[in-house]
Formats: C-alpha cells, structure tokens, sequence
C-alpha cells in the first residue's frame, strides 16, 4: 500500500467521522425546530464564512466557475434540502442508510461505466457485504416522526440526495480539484444563490442564539467545511470509486456517535451492522493489492481523463 492510499484510507475514515457528526449534528436541529431551509442556509453560509479569506487569498488557484457551477448544483441548496426535508419524513437510521448507501452504488457504477473495466472480485463482493450491513442498520428503523407522514417520502427525498452525491463524487474523481478551494468556491456560489430564495421564501425564524451556535457548528464547520474537504482530498487519493465506499461508513459513525451526543446507546442489531459494515469495506478496498492495480488507481495516475 503506497503512501497516497494510506493517507486516501485515513482521510476517508476521518471524512466518514466528520460526516457521521453532521448527521446526528442534522437530526439534534430537527428536534430542537429548526426547518430544513434553516439548516441548509447554515451548512453553506457558514462555510462560506469561515472560507472567505481563502477565496481572497487563493483566487488565482480557484476552479473554473463553470465546473463549480455544476458542483453547486449537484451537491449545494437542491442537495442539502433534499436530504433534510427527508429528516421530517424519516428515522435517522433511514437517513444514514439510503443516502449514503445510494452514494456508493452511484459512485461506482459511473466509474465502471466511464472506466470501461469490470469491478474487481473484491470490489464486488466487499460491497454486497456494506449493504447487508447498511440492511442490517436499516431493519432497526423506529416509527415514522410524525403520525400520518410517508416515510417513503422521506426514503425518496434520501435516495435524491445521495443520488446527486454520487455523481458529485464521480465528477470530483474526473476532474480532480483541489479540495479546499473547491469547496469554498462550491460555499460562496451555493450561498450567494440561495440566500435570496430563502428569506423571500421562508425568512428568518426566532430561535435562541445558543441554538443557532451549535448548528453553525454542525451544519457550517463540520457539514460544510470539513467533511467537504476531507472527503474531496480522499477522492484526490483513492479516485472516486473507492472513495465512495466510505460513505458506507457513515451509519456506523451516527449510530456510535449517537452516544456522547445524544445518550443514545446501539443495540446489539446496531453493533452487528457497524461491524458488517466495516468488514465490507475492508475487503471494498482490496488493500492488500497493489494500487497501481486498480482501476481507480490508474485514473489517478492519469489525471483523472477529465474534461472541462
């Protein structure tokens, strides 16, 4: 295993980390009354606050606004609305589920299709083992939050968003932009579009400031911030196929979270699925072979075949 693939691997588990904070950080806002227009407003002007000087600083080392332009759109407002208007609907068990299981499944199947080559053995069945264990995780899925609400309206609200991650990922893969400024370019552009919709459409609620300090702190540092970059530098590392796996992750991440920041123990079901999970991954990455072996591997070397 090269240098770059240990630091892709470490980063990844540390993306999945990131974003398993953001999603139980997701569901604490709903609880306390925050709308999803709220939190998404959050996660991508807060980002685009704490990334303004590096938009200053780095503007010369900034990606074409064409290729941001798209990126926002995959994975900016439409995105983060869809995910947390599946939040009203939904379990978080569902949320941590579909999204990101979907995410892997797109990911790798426009990196097979662009890429040409079959997925490896190991590829194949280490990601059969990830979604028995995103099943697993799923079969443990509470009652509907509010009485008369379609929770499969909440599941297709989930299969949308990690849908559009899924190709964010495969694109980011392709073009292989620097992460940080990539991201504060993807905050600035998302925030700069829809702030106007959001105080014409829902306007600003009342709520305590203190309230307003923690999701800054989940949806803008940690959702907005740095799990976008961490996540960008490991597709940079591992490509986006294998870089996608990780995302399998994040449900084992929110469950064991769910501890320190909600008191919420796992049951067994719960362990059992962050365990199959994680073994799912292990062989998804086929760390044992040599990178230079595997498709996405090659992309990298590559540069990615990316166009504008």
């Amino acid at each position: 295993m090269t240098d770059r693939t240990t630091q892709g691997v470490a980063l990844g588990f540390l993306a999945a980390l990131s974003w398993g904070v953001y999603n139980v950080g997701a569901e604490i806002g709903q609880q306390s009354g925050f709308r999803p227009a709220d939190l998404t407003l959050l996660r991508y002007g807060g980002a685009a606050l704490l990334m303004a000087p590096l938009l200053v600083f780095a503007r010369h080392r900034l990606p074409p606004l064409r290729k941001v332009a798209v990126l926002a759109l995959l994975i900016g407002p439409l995105f983060a609305l869809a995910f947390n208007e599946g939040f009203q609907r939904a379990p978080l068990s569902h949320a941590v589920v579909i999204g990101p299981g979907m995410s892997m499944l797109v990911a790798n199947l426009l990196d097979r299709w662009a890429s040409g080559q079959r997925l490896s053995w190991n590829r194949r069945i280490g990601i059969t083992v990830l979604i028995v264990g995103l099943l697993i995780i799923a079969s443990d899925a509470p009652a509907p939050r509010h009485s008369g609400g379609s929770v499969l309206a909440g599941d297709l609200f989930f299969v949308t968003s990690g849908s559009l991650w899924g190709i964010y990922v495969f694109i980011m893969g392709r073009w292989k932009l620097p992460a940080i400024e990539t991201t504060a370019a993807i905050a600035a552009l998302a925030s700069l579009t829809y702030l106007p919709v959001y105080l014409w459409v829902w306007g600003w609620p009342q709520m305590a400031p203190g309230l307003w300090a923690q999701q800054f702190f989940y949806q803008g540092v940690v959702g907005g911030c740095l799990a976008f970059v961490i996540f960008a530098a490991v597709v940079l590392r591992l490509g986006g196929g294998r870089a996608a796996l990780f995302s399998a992750l994040v449900p084992s991440t929110a469950v064991l979270l769910a501890i320190p920041l909600t008191g919420q123990w796992p049951n067994g079901v719960q362990w059992a699925g962050v365990a199959v999970t994680t073994l799912g991954l292990v062989i998804s990455l086929d760390l044992k072979r040599r990178s230079g072996g595997l498709p996405d591997a090659r992309q990298a070397a590559n540069g990615g075949g990316g166009t504008a």
